[in-house]
């Protein structure tokens, strides 16, 4: 009898030295969630790109690296396969769905599918990571009267975990706001980049760059697009933007345009280091 209890009281300090142990992450998970024009007379879905963000902090004693899952509850008016989001006066739905990757093959949902990711600290004591998401709304939800159509997801993260699994309790969550609109508007779907230029003083030739961007805006509306300047000057260097078109015409699905960006040759610029890095922010403006 003796020796079981000393056996038992092993495995007591054992249990109890393995909780004492356990890192002390503490995470917050944000997300700007996402607004789409959607047209239902556009032949093909509208797909939607978003993100979310883990800040994290940690003890010196902990891992640097913690591995995470990420995954929602479906919203407030899900019902069957789909996430529904809601009319903002009466029971209207339009129905969307959020997935992992952008083959749109599986959705964002509960702790068996999964968004995994790790926050890779080195040797500071916080860290943070952004990671994407892709939305879908289903083309063709003709009839549902026009106006803004709201839902509220909770995004939830849980710690230690490098793959999905289910029936996973979160860490750590917080909402963010769907919002898409059936009524004739415009948007920029996805913005611009950065017109990324490399340049040497004096350069013989001129220095070129460019980015992309999409517009989406409903079926039949026109529509213009302007920088709020097309030339600038950044390190003392003077450079020249243009769009590849200044209009357009909505069809409800995305519509590619892109920026295209000049430093002309000859230029000493202002840098007197070898090397220098510098930004000038400029504006596109979608009028519709």
């Amino acid at each position: 009898m003796k020796h079981t209890l000393q056996s038992w009281l092993v495995a007591m300090a054992l249990l109890l030295a393995s909780a004492w142990a356990q890192a002390a992450f503490t995470c917050s998970v944000s997300s700007p969630g996402f607004f789409s024009v959607y047209d239902a007379l556009a032949p093909s879905d509208n797909q939607n790109i978003g993100t979310y963000t883990l800040n994290c902090t940690r003890l010196s004693s902990d891992p640097a690296t913690l591995n995470y899952i990420a995954f929602t509850n479906d919203g407030l008016y899900n019902t069957g396969p789909n996430n529904r989001a809601k009319l903002s006066t009466g029971n209207s739905y339009i129905k969307y769905d959020f997935f992992t990757d952008g083959t749109y093959g599986t959705n964002w949902s509960k702790s068996n599918r999964c968004i995994t990711g790790s926050v890779n600290f080195g040797t500071a004591l916080s860290g943070s990571q952004v990671k994407t998401y892709y939305a879908r709304i289903p083309a063709g939800q003709t009839g549902a009267p026009q106006g803004l159509y709201d839902d509220t997801v909770t995004v939830l993260v849980a710690y230690n975990r490098t793959s999905c699994a289910s029936n996973v309790t979160g860490d750590t969550s917080a909402t963010f706001p769907v919002q898409i609109s059936n009524a004739s508007a415009c948007q920029i779907a996805i913005p611009p980049g950065t017109v990324a230029f490399t340049y040497t003083a004096f350069s013989a030739t001129p220095a070129l760059a460019s980015t992309t961007f999409s517009t989406r805006c409903s079926t039949n509306l026109p529509y213009t697009m302007s920088l709020d300047a097309n030339f600038g000057v950044v390190s003392g260097l003077n450079y020249g933007l243009t769009l590849s078109a200044t209009n357009g015409n909505g069809n409800g699905a995305l519509q590619g345009y892109t920026i295209n960006g000049t430093m002309p040759a000859g230029q000493a610029g202002s840098c007197t280091t070898g090397f220098c890095t510098a930004t000038d922010t400029r504006r596109l403006t979608v009028t519709y």
